[in-house]
């Protein structure tokens, strides 16, 4: 028999010109479920998968479905199954792994400290009923933190580990953010007059990284000037006033008008630059991108804290910029309620 579980929640909305969800809070009955009509799940699966984020987030949901012995393991294994990103870092692990072997590595008393922190920040936003959106906010300071106390910014970065157990909570975290965010992009394009210049998209990639290939080529125009300049700033017979009146200035105005592609040549071992012909190296280049951004901690990191200054800023300022009218409606309070069977996921998956 195929198995299957009702999830109702609400989407609590600040009310201000753009929408801005500040609370999600989970139904806490079954009644409620069947006297709101449970629907079959979005197109791309939005709500399911916010829901069974916020289910796998927090332990303490007091809702039907997350009883010990109610649909024990089937949100996990749904989700596994139906979350895109989920898969996207399956495939990335080899040569994520390959590369943190190479790279400079932080600290574990550093990372688990971290982890320390950040749980105890996203704990605090948990409640009963589901998360408070506004105490995640902490969540930025945290890993601003991090950043900062190592010097060594997240993008481009595969020097993180954390454990398997944080690593997971934050894939769930970032799943319900991302989710989340998509929800309000279904209902806000709902009411668009005109879907070419008021619907907002969301996008995996785009949204964190806007032009990858851009940055490749920048990226490679650093990495020759780089290697041009080596002469003069390695070893005892290094030319300190060509460093000082040359390569200095040049590798400052790159940082400034490239900031990406210095992150990305700087971030990587020499090794790794050195052993790829020009035309190699610019594809490499293009999926060392992918690859930190969809399935490095770092990268998932950065998203998350992408979305978080969405929630904190507003999705307009940070991902919708080019949106500047919008639905003639006060905003208001999102309910959804789903049914997720097991041949609906099990088929997405064959598929």
């Amino acid at each position: 028999m195929s198995r299957s579980f009702k999830f109702g929640f609400d989407v609590v909305m600040e009310k201000a010109s753009m929408p801005r969800p500040v609370a999600v809070k989970a139904w806490s009955s079954l009644e409620k479920m069947d006297k709101g009509g449970p629907h079959k799940p979005f197109k791309y699966l939005a709500d399911a998968l916010c829901g069974l984020a916020l289910i796998r987030l927090n332990p303490n949901l007091k809702c039907p479905v997350s009883r010990p012995g109610a649909n024990a393991g089937f949100c996990d294994e749904a989700w596994q199954a139906l979350d895109p990103h989920w898969e996207l870092w399956q495939r990335a692990q080899d040569r994520v792994q390959s590369l943190h072997g190479k790279s400079n590595k932080v600290d574990a008393r550093t990372c688990a400290d971290f982890e320390k922190r950040f749980n105890g920040s996203l704990e605090h936003a948990m409640t009963p009923e589901g998360l408070d959106l506004k105490d995640l906010w902490a969540l930025i300071d945290t890993v601003n933190d991090l950043e900062s106390r190592k010097n060594s910014p997240l993008l481009y970065n595969f020097g993180l580990k954390f454990t398997p157990q944080f690593v997971d909570r934050l894939h769930a975290l970032y799943s319900f953010l991302f989710h989340l965010r998509s929800i309000v992009a279904v209902d806000w394009n709902a009411h668009v007059d005109d879907a070419t210049h008021e619907a907002v998209k969301v996008d995996s990639i785009t949204d964190y990284v806007p032009k990858a290939e851009y940055v490749v080529n920048d990226a490679l125009l650093y990495w020759h000037f780089k290697k041009l300049s080596q002469p003069f700033v390695a070893g005892r017979n290094s030319d300190v006033k060509v460093e000082k009146l040359l390569v200095e200035p040049l590798r400052s105005a790159f940082n400034q008008t490239s900031h990406n592609a210095c992150c990305l040549i700087d971030q990587l071992p020499a090794s790794f630059l050195e052993k790829m012909g020009p035309a190699d190296l610019e594809e490499a280049l293009y999926h060392v991108q992918m690859d930190w951004l969809l399935g490095s901690p770092a990268g998932l990191l950065f998203r998350i804290r992408e979305e978080l200054y969405g929630l904190q800023n507003g999705y307009d300022r940070i991902f919708w910029r080019d949106v500047e009218d919008g639905p003639k409606k006060k905003p208001f309070n999102l309910s959804l309620c789903f049914e997720l069977r097991e041949s609906d996921w099990r088929v997405s998956k064959a598929a």
